[in-house]
C-alpha cells in the first residue's frame, strides 16, 4: 500500500515572524545631558575621556586574564580626545557610524555603559544581546549606526543617514569615524564623491593614528595630509591635533554647523596615536618602544587635566564644586569596575536567540495575499508591469525613493521612464557610477527611516557592491540585536540571451541566496513581476529583486488595480501527475514549452515556479513531488552549486521515500556566457534538454 506523505514540522523554517501590521518603532534619542555652559562642558569632557580610558583599560586587563571571549577587540587608548571632542559637538539626534575601534565613539555619544560592557562579554544583557560584540556594538538610542568590522564601511552608512535627514527635511548631521587606512578604500572615495555631489550634511572624521593595521602611514599613502584628499571632491578639508579635545570639538562643531545650514560635507583629519596594537594580544614589533613612549607623553587626558588645573583654583576643583581633577579618574574606574562585575554575572544568551533578528517582522499580507484572478486583466509587458509597481508604491509611501544610474532618464531598459516627471528629482535620483555608494547609502537611509529602491544597472555589477549587500544590509539587524530595520529593495536585470557576453549576462540568484538575511525574488511573468515588486517595496527587510532582461518585452496578463503577490509562496503554473518540474526564474517559458511537447508523448508534467528563492516554498515543492514521485529542476544559472541542487537536497532530506527515480538538474553550462549567439544558446537550457531530463526520470 502506498504511504501517504506528510510534511515534517520544520520543512520551511524561514524564521520570518508575520504580524497584522508591523510599524518600526519611531526612533527616540536619549538626551546626552551635556552641560550647556563652557566650563561645565570642559569638565564633562574630562569625565568622558576617563570613562573611555577606564573602559578600555579594563578590557585589556580582562583579555590578559582570559576573561574576554576573543582577541578581536580593538582599543582606542590614546585616542579619547577625538571621540569626545567630535561627539560632544553633536546633538542627541545626530548620527554616528564608527569602526572596529569604536568603543570610545560609542561611549562619547552616550551609549549605555553596562550594556556596552555586557556586549563585550557576549552576554544577553549586551546592547546587541551578545550578537555584535566589540566590532559591531551599537546603541540606536544615541544615534549610533553601529561599529563596523569592515574597514571603509562607516562612510557609506553615514552618507545614507545624511541623505535620509536631507530628504526628511531635518537638520540632523551624520558623522563617519574612520582610520587612516580606510582612506585607501574605494568605499571611502565613492562616499566622499557621493556626499559632495548631493551636498550631504555629513562630517568624515579621520583618526590618523599613523598606522593602517600594521603598516605605517608613509607606506600606504603619499599625500602629506589626508585632509588634502577633500579637494579632489570639492569639499572642505581640515587637519587638527586629535590629542587636543577642545580643538577637535571646535572643528567638528563648525563642520556640523556648516552641514546643518546646507554647507555640505567636511573631511576632518585628527592627528592622534593608539597606544595598544591593532588588536589585543598582537606583537607590536612594527613600532618601537621609544615611539610609543613619546606619544604616551602627549596623552590627551593628561594634557586636558593640565588645562583644567590651570583654569581652576589651586586645588584643581572647578567653581561648581564638582569632583576635582584627581577624583574624576577614580570615579570612572569605579563605574567601570561595577559594570564589569555585574556583566560577568549576567546570563549567557539562550540558543533560541540564534534565530531571532535575522529578519524583521513582516505584515502578514505580504506572505499570505491571494493574487487576484477575477478575469479583470490586461496584457502588458513585464517592463510596464514593473513601472506600474514602482509608480503605485512611490505614490503610496512618501518614504520611498528610487536611486541608481540614469534612473531619471528611464534606466538602460527604460523601466523607470517617466517617473521623474511625477515624483521629481528628490525621489527619482540619478547617482554617480558608484555601486558601493548607491547601495551603501541605501543601507544608511533604510536604518534611519527611509525605504530606498535601488537599481543596479546589470546584476553582474552586484560584484562591485558586495560589502554593503552581504556585510551590511544582510547583517546589521542581526548584529544590532534587532535595534535596526532595513527596508530596502535592490532591483537588477540579469540573465543571458541578448548577446552581451560574459560580464553582462550572469545569473546571480543562487550566489546570493546563500547569505542569511536577504530575501531573494525572481519573477518570471509580468503579473508576478508587478505583484512581487509591490510586496518587496512594502517589506521591512532587504530584498534582492532579479529582473531577467529577456522578459522585459514579454507580454502577460496583469490584474487591474491593487495586486500583491505573496513572498515565499511558489506558484503551480501547470498541473500534472507524472513529474514535477521546478522552474527558477526566466526559464519558465521554456519549461512550459517543453511540457507541451511532453504532453504529446503522454507525459503530464506539473510545473512549480518558485518565484521566491529565499524564503523558499519547500512545502509546495515537496507536496508536488510526493504526488508525482519525480523531480526535475531547471534554471539558467550554472549547474555546479546551482539553486537546483538546493531544491533537490531539500526534497531528498524530507521526502526521499516518495521518489521513484533520481532527481535531475537542468541548468546553464559551467562556462562564462560567450558573445557568439549560437554558443550562447548552447549554454542555456532549452526545450530539448528539459525534455531529455524528464524522460530520464520517467
Amino acid at each position: 500500500m502506498r504511504r501517504v506523505w506528510s510534511p515534517p514540522i520544520d520543512v520551511e523554517p524561514h524564521r520570518i515572524r508575520l504580524v497584522d501590521e508591523f510599524i518600526p518603532t519611531k526612533r527616540s534619542f536619549r538626551d546626552l545631558s551635556l552641560p550647556t555652559d563652557e566650563e561645565g562642558l570642559k569638565w564633562e569632557m574630562l569625565r568622558r575621556m576617563w570613562l573611555i580610558r577606564a573602559f578600555e583599560d579594563k578590557l585589556s586587563a580582562a583579555y590578559a586574564a582570559g576573561e574576554v571571549p576573543t582577541e578581536a577587540i580593538h582599543l582606542s587608548i590614546g585616542q579619547e580626545a577625538v571621540a569626545v571632542g567630535a561627539c560632544f559637538a553633536l546633538r542627541a539626534d545626530d548620527y554616528i557610524a564608527t569602526t572596529h575601534r569604536g568603543h570610545g565613539h560609542m561611549l562619547a555619544k552616550g551609549a549605555d555603559l553596562y550594556g556596552m560592557m555586557a556586549e563585550m562579554l557576549g552576554k544577553s544583557d549586551g546592547l546587541c544581546a551578545g550578537k555584535g560584540g566589540s566590532m559591531h556594538v551599537t546603541d540606536a538610542g544615541v544615534g549610533a549606526l553601529g561599529a563596523n568590522g569592515i574597514v571603509g564601511a562607516s562612510p557609506l552608512i553615514a552618507i545614507g543617514a545624511a541623505h535620509s535627514a536631507q530628504q526628511r527635511g531635518t537638520d540632523q548631521v551624520a558623522v563617519a569615524f574612520l582610520g587612516d587606512g580606510a582612506t585607501n578604500q574605494g568605499m571611502f572615495h565613492e562616499a566622499l564623491n557621493f556626499a559632495a555631489v548631493f551636498d550631504l550634511p555629513v562630517v568624515f572624521v579621520v583618526e590618523n593614528n599613523l598606522y593602517g593595521e600594521f603598516t605605517p602611514l608613509h607606506k600606504h599613502t603619499r599625500v602629506e595630509r589626508l585632509s588634502h584628499r577633500a579637494a579632489a571632491y570639492g569639499m572642505l578639508g581640515m587637519t587638527v591635533d586629535g590629542n587636543d579635545v577642545w580643538a577637535t570639538y571646535e572643528a567638528t562643531k563648525e563642520a556640523a554647523r556648516r552641514a546643518r545650514h546646507g554647507g555640505g560635507p567636511t573631511l576632518l583629519e585628527c592627528l592622534t596615536y593608539r597606544w595598544h596594537g591593532h588588536m589585543e594580544g598582537e606583537d607590536v614589533q612594527y613600532r618601537s618602544a621609544e615611539e610609543i613612549e613619546s606619544w604616551k607623553a602627549r596623552c590627551p587626558i593628561r594634557r586636558w587635566k593640565g588645562v583644567l588645573r590651570h583654569e581652576a583654583n589651586p586645588d584643581g576643583v572647578p567653581p561648581s564644586g564638582a569632583l576635582g581633577v584627581s577624583e574624576v579618574e577614580q570615579e570612572a574606574r569605579q563605574q567601570v569596575e561595577d559594570v564589569y562585575l555585574r556583566a560577568t554575572a549576567a546570563a549567557e544568551p539562550g540558543p533560541e536567540t540564534l534565530w531571532t533578528d535575522i529578519f524583521a517582522p513582516e505584515p502578514a499580507e505580504l506572505y499570505t495575499a491571494t493574487p487576484r484572478k477575477d478575469g479583470d486583466d490586461r496584457e502588458i509587458t513585464c517592463s510596464m508591469a514593473l513601472f506600474e509597481a514602482l509608480n503605485e508604491e512611490l505614490e503610496r509611501d512618501e518614504s520611498t525613493y528610487l536611486l541608481g544610474e540614469d534612473v531619471a532618464g528611464g534606466g538602460y531598459f527604460a523601466v523607470t521612464a517617466g517617473l521623474v516627471d511625477k515624483f521629481g528629482r528628490t525621489r527619482i535620483i540619478d547617482t554617480p557610477i558608484s555601486e558601493y555608494a548607491i547601495v551603501g547609502s541605501a543601507v544608511g537611509a533604510a536604518m534611519t527611516g527611509r525605504r530606498p529602491i535601488v537599481e543596479i544597472l546589470f546584476s553582474d555589477f552586484l560584484t562591485t557592491c558586495m560589502d554593503p549587500l552581504v556585510n551590511q544590509a544582510a547583517k546589521l539587524r542581526y548584529m544590532s540585536g534587532g535595534q535596526y530595520t532595513l527596508p530596502m529593495v535592490v532591483r537588477t536585470p540579469g540573465g543571458a540571451g541578448l548577446g552581451m557576453a560574459a560580464q553582462h549576462s550572469q545569473s546571480f540568484e543562487a550566489l546570493l541566496a546563500n547569505i542569511p538575511g536577504l530575501i531573494i525574488l525572481a519573477p518570471a511573468t509580468a503579473g508576478d513581476a508587478k505583484g512581487l515588486l509591490k510586496s518587496a517595496i512594502r517589506s521591512n527587510n532587504p530584498v534582492l529583486f532579479f529582473e531577467n532582461k529577456v522578459l522585459y518585452a514579454g507580454m502577460g496578463p496583469v490584474p487591474l488595480g491593487e495586486h500583491l503577490v505573496p513572498i515565499g509562496v511558489a506558484d503551480r503554473k501547470r498541473e500534472g501527475e507524472d513529474v514535477t518540474i521546478v522552474s527558477v526564474g526566466a526559464v519558465l517559458g521554456r519549461v512550459l514549452e517543453a511540457t507541451q511537447s511532453l504532453a504529446r508523448d503522454g507525459i503530464e508534467a506539473e510545473v512549480i515556479d518558485v518565484r521566491t528563492l529565499v524564503p523558499l516554498d519547500t512545502l509546495a515543492i515537496v507536496r508536488s513531488v510526493a504526488k508525482t514521485g519525480r523531480l526535475v529542476t531547471v534554471e539558467d544559472g550554472s549547474l555546479c552549486h546551482g539553486f537546483g541542487g538546493e531544491i533537490v537536497a531539500r526534497v531528498v532530506e524530507v521526502a526521499f521515500r516518495t521518489l521513484k527515480a533520481p532527481p535531475q538538474r537542468v541548468a546553464g553550462l559551467d562556462v562564462p556566457i560567450p558573445y557568439n549567439s549560437a554558443l550562447e544558446n548552447q549554454v542555456l537550457p532549452d526545450m530539448a534538454r528539459i525534455c531529455d531530463a524528464v524522460r530520464r526520470v520517467i
